[in-house]
C-alpha cells in the first residue's frame, strides 16, 4: 500500500526528525510503501531567488533537491536526507500540497505525529491537518497525534470544519491519554491513545545509526543534560546531582536558540552511552525508556506538559519528574519493559486493522 506521511516541516529539532524517520520506518516493516510529504516554510532563499539568484537557486535544487532547506545544522539536513527517504520534492505551501495530492494517487495518507493537532495547521498550511484536500477513497488516518496540550488549541471557528474532516478518517489515534477526551469532546470522534512512533520500531534501528557515527563518542561515566530551555535554576540543579554522582557533565539544546548544535547520530549516542540523563524534552525521555537509561525530566509546560504525564504515567515513571530534589529512586526496567510490549501489541494493532 502506497502511503503518504504527514508530519510537521522538519527543522533544528532531534525528536521531529527522529518520529519521522520512525514513522517511515514502522510502515516499511509492516510491509507499506510511505512517502515522506516534504513540508518545507516558505523560505527567505525562495523568495529571492525569484528576483536575485534564480538561475543559480534552480541549479542548487537540482542538485540538492532533497535536502531540507529550513534546516540550518547540515548535519542535521544530512540525517533527513540520508535516513529519510522516499520523500516528495519539497511542498511550500496549501495550493503545492493539493497539487501534488491531485496529481499523485495514494492508497492511504497518514498524519502524525508530533503535536500536528495542536491547530490542524501550520504557517502556510492552514487547517490542512485534518486532511479535507484528501479524497473520499484514500484512507485517511491519524497516528500519535498530538494536541500538545489537554485542548485543541487552534480558532475556535474551525472546530466544525476539523469535525467534519475527522469524521471522514478511518482510525484516529493520538500520542496523549487526554487527546481521547479532546478528541470526543470537541470533535465527536472516537481515538485510542498509542505509543509514538519512535517506540514502536526495534531499537536496532538506532544502533545502526549510533555506529554509522565514525568519530568518538562521550564515555559512559557523562550525565547527559538536553535541556530546551536551561536556566540558572536548572544548570545549578544538574551540577549539583552531577558533582554528588561523580559524573562529568554535558549539556544542548535543540540548536534553534544556540548554535550547539550536534548531528542525529550523536544526539542518539549521547543518551545511549551516558551513564544518567536529565532532561525536559518528550523524545529525550522516550529514548532513555528505549534504552533502559537511568533518567530524570523537567516537566517543560511551555511546550506542553501533557505528554509528558501521560508516557511517564503509562510506563509508572512518575518518580522520574524533578520537583524540590532529583530523586535517587531506581528504575525498574523489567516492569517498564514489560509495559512497553504490551502498548506495542496495542498500537501495532490499530495500525494493521487500518492499513487494509
Amino acid at each position: 500500500m502506497k502511503v503518504a506521511v504527514i508530519t510537521f516541516p522538519l527543522i533544528n529539532n532531534y525528536g521531529g526528525i527522529i518520529q519521522a524517520f520512525a514513522m517511515m520506518r514502522l510502515l516499511e516493516d509492516l510491509g507499506h510503501e510511505p512517502v515522506l510529504v516534504n513540508f518545507q516554510s516558505e523560505s527567505k532563499l525562495k523568495s529571492i531567488s525569484k528576483f536575485i539568484i534564480k538561475k543559480y537557486f534552480l541549479f542548487f535544487m537540482s542538485r540538492f533537491k532533497n535536502v531540507t532547506l529550513t534546516l540550518k545544522n547540515k548535519e542535521l539536513a544530512k540525517f533527513v536526507d540520508v535516513y529519510i527517504s522516499p520523500k516528495t520534492d519539497p511542498i511550500y505551501n496549501s495550493q503545492d500540497l493539493k497539487d501534488y495530492f491531485r496529481n499523485n494517487n495514494f492508497d492511504a495518507c497518514v498524519v502524525g505525529s508530533d503535536q500536528v493537532f495542536a491547530k490542524m495547521g501550520y504557517t502556510h498550511f492552514d487547517n490542512d491537518y485534518s486532511l479535507g484536500f484528501v479524497k473520499d477513497d484514500v484512507i485517511k488516518l491519524s497516528y500519535a497525534a498530538s494536541f500538545g496540550a489537554d485542548r485543541y488549541q487552534g480558532d475556535s471557528q474551525q472546530i466544525e470544519f476539523h469535525k467534519k474532516n475527522l469524521n471522514r478518517f478511518s482510525g484516529v489515534s493520538v500520542r496523549e491519554e487526554s487527546g481521547v477526551n479532546v478528541c470526543k469532546e470537541t470533535f465527536s470522534v472516537d481515538s485510542i491513545h498509542v505509543l509514538d512512533p519512535t517506540m514502536m520500531i526495534s531499537s536496532s534501528y538506532y544502533l545502526d545509526i549510533i555506529a554509522a557515527d565514525k568519530t568518538e563518542l562521550s564515555n559512559n561515566n557523562e550525565l547527559f543534560a538536553y535541556v530546551l530551555d536551561s536556566d540558572e535554576v536548572k544548570t545549578n540543579a544538574i551540577q549539583k546531582f552531577a558533582k554528588n554522582k561523580k559524573l562529568s557533565m554535558r549539556q544542548i539544546n535543540d540548536g534553534n536558540a544556540s548554535a550547539d548544535v550536534i548531528s542525529m547520530e550523536k544526539w542518539i549516542g549521547s543518551i545511549y552511552n551516558a551513564k544518567h540523563v536529565i532532561t525536559d524534552s518528550f523524545h529525550g525521555c522516550v529514548f532513555c525508556i528505549i534504552f533502559n537509561k537511568p533518567f530524570h525530566c523537567y516537566i517543560n509546560r511551555k511546550r506542553g506538559a501533557d505528554r509528558f504525564f501521560s508516557l511517564l504515567k503509562m510506563f509508572g515513571l512518575e518518580s522520574r519528574i524533578i520537583g524540590d530534589n532529583i530523586s535517587d529512586e531506581i528504575i525498574d526496567w523489567s516492569t517498564v519493559n514489560a509495559k512497553l510490549e504490551v502498548n506495542k501489541s496495542k498500537s501495532l494493532a490499530f495500525l494493521t486493522i487500518h492499513l487494509v
